[in-house]
């Protein structure tokens, strides 16, 4: 997927005299401040006192400074809690305490049964997850690298804690007579034990992990026949959360500096086989198509309209926090694994950007859009507030033009325009697009390719028995490349996962593109080898397309 982007540079605005006498106040304010730290300096070495004396009212004056901020602390916290007493009843507490879903919505239910049908059969879901570890992952983990050939499960263990789901909703409006739709909230703290050898002198496991995320489940089609429904399907709507335990040689995981960097990675293999667009699909009946199933057609796109910000909370400040500067916002977008990030306004607390983003939405309701403001800065950037918007209220609205208070924050708003646009594969509704924005999106599914030349970098050792037992000869053993695809439209690349060892391989995935000129614009098909150095291959593609009109 791509976004069409486009900035309107604001005019410069003359000064009033309002403005000037602001400016002016502000600089006397400022050197005020500055004769009031100096002039006691200059005192000092005027009447030859000792430097002590400047380091202990540095001291008093700090300690001063910090019970004061401590104490208005204090008050604000009181004087937010009587103005909102209900919003931090209703959010905070509830975050803080970690309360099941069903506490906060009605809708959603409280499943104990299906939690004590879990914990039942949870050691054969063990054997199960053991079995597949052993015949799919071992020999995936062996092929994706020359380094892992050796790679061997020693010991699976799945513990004795089993998945949880803490709250369950059905979705009985605004959905498909022939499908049910359910979101399950998964909570899973788990005291998994699993070691593996890389290969003799190393070892890696894990011991413990928490994984948190919603998944969703689509019965789909509903039949009159048995098992009364065609297939399930099964996804996370946004990418779950993840801590993990390493042992052995990845305990250095566990540091600051690479705990983040491993989850992320597991994460964002997990987010390419079931968060959106990803999904896993199980067929029920042959008469189904497992394609159309995994990859149907978006429910629409969402043109989101990033204008400005206002009463943003102040980060800089400098001499020790005596003068209050500004921030250096942007804003951050993401939608799945998709995400954004406009440019950088430099100090400013009323920031205006004016930028347009679009995204393919698959679920509506269900996904949201997940925006976060940020200060810039040389070291880590500063946190200015968060806020969630479900895609289904903008489809609802069709078009929504209105400020968005930012949570986790003291103060701040962020003005936001959202229209949703449907889809329709008629191209005779086509309209070309003016000042950047998309007329159309189009949706590819990648199958498999056939006959790719083979590897012939594989070198293979033949050892010789009898009188020359110790020689060996090494040879070159033909293989199926590592070969992935890429796909180009203008600025917006796309790739396909990996598919190892295979002159025949298959990779089933779906991709969206934005099309802005349907007459100019060209989408450039590459499929390579993954080697230190790409290669092309030209082989037979296999794959499909579907031009839809954005409306």
């Amino acid at each position: 997927m791509a976004s069409a982007a486009q900035t309107q540079p604001g005019g410069t605005e003359s000064l009033t005299p309002s403005a000037v006498n602001h400016i002016l106040l502000e600089f006397l304010i400022y050197f005020g401040r500055a004769v009031a730290v100096f002039y006691p300096v200059y005192l000092t070495g005027y009447l030859g006192l000792s430097i002590s004396w400047i380091l202990l009212c540095m001291l008093m004056f700090t300690w001063w400074q910090k019970n004061r901020r401590w104490k208005d602390v204090r008050i604000d916290s009181a004087i937010d809690l009587v103005d909102n007493e209900a919003h931090i009843i209703s959010s905070e507490l509830k975050n803080t305490l970690q309360m099941a879903s069903w506490v906060h919505f009605t809708d959603v239910e409280k499943v104990q049964w299906v939690n004590k049908v879990l914990e039942q059969a949870w050691p054969f879901v063990g054997m199960y997850m053991e079995k597949l570890l052993r015949d799919k992952i071992q020999p995936t983990v062996r092929m994706s690298n020359s380094a892992l050939k050796m790679f061997t499960f020693t010991k699976i263990h799945f513990g004795h804690k089993p998945l949880r789901i803490t709250g369950m909703r059905a979705y009985t409006h605004e959905v498909d007579q022939r499908e049910v739709i359910l979101d399950m909230n998964i909570d899973y703290d788990s005291d998994v034990d699993i070691d593996a050898d890389v290969n003799a002198a190393i070892k890696v496991g894990i011991k413990g992990l928490k994984f948190q995320g919603m998944l969703r489940v689509i019965l789909e089609p509903l039949i009159s026949q048995a098992p009364l429904v065609g297939g399930v399907t099964l996804f996370f709507i946004r990418r779950p959360t993840l801590e993990i335990n390493w042992t052995g040689m990845t305990n250095l995981l566990d540091s600051p500096a690479f705990s983040s960097l491993s989850e992320d990675t597991i994460l964002d293999i997990i987010s390419s086989l079931m968060v959106l667009p990803n999904r896993m699909c199980i067929p029920l009946i042959d008469q189904l198509k497992v394609d159309e199933m995994r990859f149907p057609l978006p429910r629409g796109v969402v043109r989101v309209h990033v204008l400005e910000a206002r009463d943003l909370v102040a980060k800089d400040t400098y001499m020790m926090g005596m003068v209050k500067g500004k921030s250096d916002p942007y804003v951050t977008l993401r939608v799945g694994n998709r995400h954004f990030k406009t440019k950088t306004i430099k100090e400013n607390l009323h920031p205006k950007w004016n930028e347009v983003y679009e995204f393919v939405v698959h679920e509506a309701p269900g996904q949201e859009l997940e925006i976060e403001l940020f200060d810039e800065d040389r070291d880590k950037d500063d946190f200015l507030g968060k806020y969630n918007l479900d895609f289904g209220e903008v489809k609802r609205e069709k078009e929504m033009d209105q400020w968005f208070t930012l949570e986790r924050i003291a103060h701040g708003d962020i003005h936001l325009k959202l229209r949703w646009l449907a889809l329709s594969t008629e191209s005779s509704l086509l309209n070309e697009s003016n000042a950047g924005l998309s007329c159309a999106m189009l949706a590819v599914y990648l199958d498999n390719a056939s006959n790719l030349p083979k590897d012939q970098k594989e070198l293979t050792v033949h050892h010789k028995h009898g009188k020359h037992g110790k020689e060996a000869r090494l040879t070159k053993k033909n293989v199926g490349p590592n070969s992935y695809v890429e796909f180009t439209l203008d600025k917006d690349v796309q790739k396909s996962k990996v598919a190892y060892m295979s002159k025949n391989p298959v990779w089933e995935q779906g991709f969206n593109f934005f099309v802005q000129n349907v007459k100019t614009q060209q989408l450039i098909l590459q499929v390579s080898q993954e080697t230190h150095r790409s290669c092309w291959i030209f082989a037979c593609l296999q794959s499909s397309a579907v031009f839809v009109c954005i409306l």
